[in-house]
């Protein structure tokens, strides 16, 4: 079975969801990582930066596609989700 690897790694576990949404924000907006797959580690938790960055990346005109860790069986689950800019 092949692996998918991600171009980019965003650790955000650990980050209040604000500071999580603005630092992610600020990234990915800075043009660096345009066509590139980035997984966002958030961690499991209660859910709540999960649902923040992934509401986020769903709004976003930068973010063409969304893999959700645990409908992908990416390694970590529902504590990352990948983005495609």
């Amino acid at each position: 079975m092949k692996t998918f690897t991600p171009d980019v790694k965003i650790n955000l576990h650990g980050f209040k969801p604000d500071a999580a949404l603005l630092h992610l924000s600020h990234t990915l907006e800075s043009g660096r990582y345009h066509n590139c797959s980035v997984l966002v580690i958030h961690g499991y938790g209660q859910g709540i930066l999960r649902e923040k960055i992934r509401s986020w990346a769903k709004k976003s005109s930068l973010i063409k596609k969304i893999w959700n860790g645990e409908e992908y069986f990416l390694p970590g689950g529902g504590g990352v989700t990948l983005l495609f800019l």
